[in-house]
């Protein structure tokens, strides 16, 4: 019995130095932020079109749709480039004195144009959304390619380290402590790529692109510097 309780006892005082030296920890928080501008350029297009019937009204939407891909390749845009994300077919109605009347049907198209980045690019995408025989709204972006999203993490994360292993060991260096080894890291508690991975328009203020039509006069498809932001959590050891 006496023997039972020795090595209980002994047990629970390994058990608690352990604990102790486990919670000699330094715990930083890496940041790093670099700079890049987006390769790509992105174009989303809604088409609508109205008609009183359903068929008529789908049928519509088709030829305005291949109309429009015409268009774009004729002006030199790869037609791989050009992506179908959505079509919608639904009743349309309207307020006539106070009352909700069905007038038809109205049909929702949306496609993106994306490539990468080049002046004639964008000058052949802007041509191409001159069209006043159809009823098109769209929204004109810039994005990082996959190619650029795989160096900027590889990259702000290395920096995001060696950032936190600067402070850990300045501290450890003040406080007069010793660095034995990493504990914990935490990455990925936040995400990478939010809304700083679009930039959209309406921030254009350069001179008109020539060639272009008079009303893209004053925009500027030239895409703006971004920062890219990360931060990774180190815990360190120490004695």
């Amino acid at each position: 019995m006496k023997r039972t309780t020795y090595v209980s006892l002994l047990f629970a005082f390994f058990s608690l130095s352990v604990a102790a030296q486990s919670n000699k920890t330094i715990k930083v928080e890496g940041i790093a932020r670099i700079s890049e501008v987006p390769e790509e350029i992105i174009v989303s297009v809604d088409l609508t079109i109205k008609d009183s019937l359903y068929q008529d009204c789908f049928n519509k939407s088709m030829a305005s749709l291949n109309a429009l891909k015409k268009v774009f390749k004729n002006n030199g845009i790869d037609p791989k480039l050009i992506k179908s994300k959505a079509i919608a077919v639904n009743e349309n109605y309207e307020w006539q004195q106070n009352k909700r009347h069905k007038t038809g049907y109205i049909s929702h198209i949306s496609i993106e144009v994306k490539g990468a980045f080049t002046q004639k690019f964008s000058e052949s995408l802007l041509k191409s959304l001159d069209q006043k025989n159809l009823n098109i709204n769209y929204q004109i972006a810039f994005g990082f390619s996959e190619e650029q999203k795989t160096k900027l993490r590889k990259k702000v994360i290395e920096l995001a380290v060696a950032d936190a292993t600067e402070k850990a060991e300045t501290i450890a260096q003040a406080a007069k402590l010793k660095l034995i080894g990493i504990s914990t890291i935490n990455y990925g508690s936040s995400p990478f790529y939010g809304p700083m991975d679009i930039v959209s328009e309406g921030v254009f203020d350069a001179p008109p692109i020539k060639g272009v039509d008079k009303h893209f006069a004053g925009v500027d498809l030239n895409p703006k510097e971004q920062q890219i932001q990360k931060s990774i959590s180190i815990e360190w050891a120490f004695e």
